[in-house]
């Protein structure tokens, strides 16, 4: 069968689907959609959310639709629990992954000490020119006003790192005795929020709340060991 993502390569959301295909041995090709552009490509998902695939003329949109889909597809190395709780509470875990920790990634590495590189992120891809100046001078107010709505954008940095601490600190807890998020070996959950911490390991207070817990900051290794990332090349200072 033959898959192709469309994605946004810095996206969480399409690392999400990454790493379930890696893990299950599927093969699949990449296109990049434009930052610049990305209605160009309404033909595959005219909400214009991404990621999407195409598989065999058939089109799936949004990560966790995917990721549904390619376990029904492709069962071994399954994602999905076992028992109906597991289940439940990996379907709530994803969702919190994708709709809160998102918001913490936008908000934190929007901040005047992480933007330069996160803008190098967003635009890793752009070539040099008019357009990607023009995006990095107007990226960093729409993202703004975007965590401004949500509420997180609203609060001070230390109320923002300390909100993400306790966060953290619940899941050192939940992965404390080694094992995963949701019942006794790897799901969709343990996935979905690794590729959320991954990209907030990409702002320095991120990065610093992760080493701070060697519980998670294991459990992050072994997520990484079972379905794989694929780094980007920008370099984050340290």
């Amino acid at each position: 069968m033959a898959i192709t993502l469309y994605q946004f390569e810095l996206s969480p959301y399409a690392d999400k689907v990454r790493r379930v295909m890696r893990l299950k041995g599927v093969a699949f090709d990449t296109v990049e959609i434009p930052v610049s552009a990305p209605n160009r490509f309404k033909h595959i998902s005219p909400t214009g959310k991404f990621p999407a695939i195409v598989a065999d003329g058939a089109t799936i949109v949004d990560s966790t639709d995917i990721c549904r889909w390619l376990e029904a597809r492709f069962p071994q190395a399954r994602v999905a629990p076992e028992s109906p709780r597991d289940a439940a509470l990996a379907t709530i875990l994803e969702d919190w992954a994708d709709e809160a920790l998102y918001f913490y990634d936008l908000t934190m590495r929007n901040w005047p000490q992480n933007r330069a590189w996160f803008i190098d992120d967003l635009l890793h891809h752009q070539k040099p020119g008019f357009t990607r100046t023009l995006l990095a001078a107007v990226i960093p107010g729409a993202l703004g006003k975007a965590t401004r709505a949500q509420g997180l954008g609203r609060k001070s940095e230390a109320t923002v790192v300390a909100d993400l601490a306790a966060q953290y600190d619940a899941l050192a807890l939940l992965v404390a005795d080694g094992g995963w998020l949701a019942g006794p070996r790897l799901s969709t959950a343990d996935i979905a929020v690794r590729a959320m911490v991954n990209v907030i390991e990409r702002a320095k207070e991120g990065r610093a709340l992760l080493e701070a817990r060697p519980a998670l900051a294991d459990w992050a290794k072994r997520v990484d060991a079972a379905a794989p990332p694929e780094g980007l090349s920008v370099t984050v200072p340290r």
